[in-house]
């Protein structure tokens, strides 16, 4: 009598185990590829448009003017600029700035895309008086001279014409951004 199964060879079962294997680990990097990268634990990061942006050097300067300080901190990867400034009135000097959310009356925030002053366009740095503008300095570390914050701001690029007309306006926003244990340079 004929079987109507055949025996499977010892051939075939690894060739199909091999296969098995091979998809489940091609879907396993498709899986990692999709994974977002970790947070950066220093520096500068932001989403810009819903887009991750991790800035590659960042600098940060506290500045006493005899009356107050000015707080600045920059980040720039690529051909893209982040800068942020806070200014504290009625300081003394001293290397310390106050920890929670920054006088929104006098601070600003660029988002910069180089050259700064293309043809016909500026791009103005957004008041912090702005809606959806914030900037809060969460932590800072007057013996190391470290200090970190969070910041959100929308942004505009205004295209002009030769006469001055409004040819196009490039909205941005710029969100859950931080900088974190950034290095400041205080000059009194």
């Amino acid at each position: 009598m004929h079987s109507a199964m055949k025996t499977l060879k010892p051939k075939s079962i690894l060739g199909a185990a091999l296969l098995f294997i091979g998809v489940q680990l091609q879907n396993c990097k498709k899986e990692a590829a999709n994974a977002p990268a970790p947070l950066p634990a220093k520096g500068m990061y932001a989403l810009i448009n819903d887009t991750a942006w991790t800035a590659v050097t960042v600098t940060a300067s506290l500045e006493y003017n005899g009356t107050g300080k000015v707080f600045t901190c920059r980040g720039t990867m690529d051909n893209k600029i982040i800068q942020l400034t806070a200014i504290q009135n009625s300081a003394t000097a001293g290397n310390n700035f106050p920890v929670g959310p920054a006088n929104g009356n006098f601070d600003s925030f660029g988002y910069y895309i180089l050259p700064i002053h293309r043809a016909l366009t500026e791009q103005n740095p957004t008041s912090g008086t702005t809606a959806g503008a914030s900037l809060v300095i969460t932590a800072i570390d007057t013996a190391n001279r470290l200090i970190s914050g969070t910041f959100a701001f929308p942004q505009a690029d205004t295209a002009y014409d030769a006469v001055g007309n409004v040819t196009a306006v490039q909205n941005n926003l710029i969100t859950n951004g931080f900088f974190k244990q950034v290095h400041y340079v205080y000059t009194p």
